[in-house]
C-alpha cells in the first residue's frame, strides 16, 4: 500500500531548555513511528540546537522578527501553533499536513492518521466538551466572549465543540481550513479577547462544524500520539534522562529513534492537581 506523503510541522521558540528537550523527543518519536513518505519540519529560532538531526529533520529557521510576525500585534503566542499547521502544508504539495505540539510523543504506526486525513477526515487530538454546556468559571468567560458570534466568516455556535488541537491533521483540499481558523482568531483577539483558548475555539469552529472530525486519541484505545500535557514535570525528567542515554552512547538519529520506540515512557499523560500541590506550590508529579 502506497501511503500518502505528510509533511509534519513542530515549532519551539525562546531560552528555555525543557521546550527543547520535548521538541527532540516529539521529534524522535516521529522518526521512529511515521510512515515513509514524509517530511518533517521545525520551525525555530534556534536552528543550532537541532543541527544533531541532519537532514533526517528540516529546518525552519525564524528570526526573533519572523517569530514577532506569527505571535501578532495582539501578543497571543498560541496563534504560532495555527502558523505552524499553516507551514505544514505551504512548504511544498503534500497529501497531508499535520501539526503537533512538542509536549507529544507518537507511540504508534501513524499510517491510520495519514490515510484518514488523505481520505478527507480532520483528525485531531481529541473531543473535551461543547463550551455553551459547560458550568466553570474560565469556560463560561470564553464563551460570553465568543458565543453567538460569527467571526471572519466562522460561526461559534451553542453546538460548537471544544477539541484538543494539539494534533491536527488535514488532507490537501483541507488547507484552507487553517486561514480560516487563523482569520477567526485574528477577529477575536481584535474583540479584546485575550483567553488562553482563544486559538483552540477558532481552529475547532472552522475545523470542526461540518461533522468529519475524528479522535485522534480517544478514550478506551492506547494513545496514537500521546499528549502529556498535564504532566509536564514528570515528563521532562523522564526525557532529560532519555536523551542524556541518547548522548553518552554516542548514539544516530536513527539509532536514537529506535531507542524512543523500544524504551517508551510510561508515566501518565495527565496527574491531576490536589488540594497540598497548591497549598505547597509545587506542581503534581506522576
Amino acid at each position: 500500500m502506497t501511503v500518502p506523503f505528510a509533511r509534519y510541522a513542530l515549532m519551539t521558540f525562546g531560552d528555555d531548555d525543557f521546550r527543547y528537550w520535548q521538541a527532540h523527543y516529539a521529534l524522535l518519536g516521529l522518526l521512529a513511528w511515521a510512515p515513509k513518505p514524509c517530511e518533517i519540519v521545525m520551525a525555530t529560532d534556534h536552528p543550532e540546537r537541532f543541527r544533531w538531526f541532519g537532514d533526517a529533520v528540516r529546518i525552519h529557521a525564524m528570526t526573533k522578527e519572523q517569530v514577532q510576525g506569527w505571535i501578532g500585534p495582539s501578543g497571543y503566542f498560541l496563534r504560532t501553533l495555527i502558523e505552524t499547521a499553516r507551514l505544514a502544508g505551504s512548504l511544498g504539495p503534500c497529501d497531508v499536513a499535520v501539526y503537533t505540539d512538542t509536549d507529544t510523543v507518537a507511540r504508534g504506526d501513524l499510517t491510520p492518521l495519514i490515510t484518514q486525513a488523505a481520505a478527507g477526515r480532520v483528525m485531531m487530538d481529541r473531543f473535551e466538551y461543547v463550551p455553551a454546556k459547560r458550568n466553570r468559571k474560565g469556560t463560561q468567560a470564553l464563551w460570553a466572549a465568543t458565543g453567538n458570534r460569527t467571526w471572519a466568516g466562522v460561526p461559534v455556535t451553542p453546538a460548537t465543540p471544544m477539541w484538543n488541537t494539539g494534533v491536527t491533521a488535514v488532507g490537501r483540499a483541507d488547507l484552507p481550513l487553517f486561514d480560516r481558523a487563523l482569520a477567526a482568531t485574528d477577529a477575536i483577539l481584535a474583540s479584546g479577547c485575550r483567553h488562553y483558548l482563544t486559538e483552540q475555539i477558532a481552529m475547532s469552529a472552522a475545523l470542526t462544524a461540518d461533522g468529519r472530525a475524528v479522535e485522534v486519541n480517544p478514550d478506551g484505545h492506547p494513545p496514537l500520539i500521546l499528549h502529556y500535557w498535564g504532566n509536564k514535570d514528570g515528563w521532562n525528567g523522564a526525557i532529560g534522562g532519555q536523551l542524556a542515554t541518547i548522548h553518552h552512547r554516542n548514539l544516530t538519529v536513527d539509532q536514537a529513534a529506535e531507542y524512543v520506540r523500544a524504551h517508551p515512557i510510561t508515566l501518565p499523560p495527565v496527574v491531576k492537581m490536589r488540594w497540598w500541590h497548591r497549598a505547597l506550590g509545587v506542581q503534581p508529579v506522576g
